[in-house]
């Protein structure tokens, strides 16, 4: 059916030359950065990032607020499409094809964040004669890259319980990577935030909608405070110096729902955290 077998490519960028753009860099961070609100490469069908599923379920945050909300009493949608039924009435099994896909999500991040960071080491942009200037935002877009990463392990701990530790100094290849335990990917989290704290970006009007530290400090608070369920050890001391962090700088919880929280309930401010840590 072919007769014309002398095709122009569609583009003339490989990964042999991407990078001799210096913005392809960020272009990279800020793909990471959209996997958690884009489904594909073309818009509402066609291109999809994952298969199986139609791109207008599959996006990333629709499908965590699905999985958290849905077999829970909190929302149900009612719709009769395939699967969807079986969230709302916790019928689910690990075949749901929204169960599936979230999983699929979850270690496409993953995978993204890893290849900028293989693409993006010291070696790597030596090679590239990467100017000094370059390379100190690079090193910033690194820690964003991680937090990104370490995000999406902790909703991958928190939904599935024991699922596969992959970096980026693993081998890539057709060989599944090895499962490990939830208190192994617990502390892989909390090591690579801890780890990053001082090389993301402060909170500002030039930092808006990117990871920064108290970003970090945020989702330290969230891990720590399900620490108990990761790993069998609680840890709400962690949780609450982690949150108390975001708070001093320069977050804060609503001055007028907090004063009337503690007069109707008469009760200390370090509670209000346990109420309101979703919120912060």
């Amino acid at each position: 059916g072919c007769t014309d077998t002398t095709v122009e490519p569609k583009s003339t960028v490989t990964d042999a030359n991407v990078f001799d753009d210096p913005n392809s860099y960020r272009a990279f961070l800020a793909r990471v950065y959209a996997g958690l609100a884009v489904s594909g490469q073309q818009g509402a069908a066609g291109q999809p990032d994952i298969s199986g599923i139609d791109e207008g379920f599959s996006q990333y945050l629709r499908l965590y607020w699905e999985a958290e909300e849905l077999p829970s009493d909190e929302a149900v949608i009612g719709w009769g499409d395939v699967g969807l039924p079986e969230m709302n009435t916790q019928l689910w099994a690990s075949s749901n094809s929204f169960v599936v896909a979230m999983y699929y999500r979850v270690y496409f991040q993953v995978g993204m964040a890893n290849e900028f960071l293989r693409q993006t080491t010291d070696e790597k942009l030596a090679e590239r004669g990467v100017s000094s200037t370059l390379k100190a935002q690079i090193q910033t877009y690194r820690a964003e890259a991680r937090f990104l990463r370490a995000l999406s392990y902790w909703h991958g701990i928190d939904l599935f319980g024991n699922i596969p530790l992959v970096k980026e100094t693993d081998p890539m290849g057709s060989t599944p990577p090895a499962q490990a335990t939830r208190a192994d990917i617990y502390n892989f989290i909390v090591s690579e935030l801890t780890a990053i704290q001082s090389e993301l970006p402060a909170p500002g009007a030039s930092t808006y909608g990117r990871a920064t530290t108290a970003a970090a400090s945020m989702l330290l608070a969230k891990v720590y405070l399900n620490a108990g369920v990761y790993t069998g050890t609680p840890n709400y001391s962690g949780a609450l110096t982690a949150a108390q962090a975001v708070i001093a700088g320069p977050y804060s919880l609503n001055p007028v729902y907090r004063n009337n929280f503690l007069a109707d309930n008469n009760t200390s401010p370090e509670i209000i955290f346990a109420v309101t840590q979703d919120g912060l």
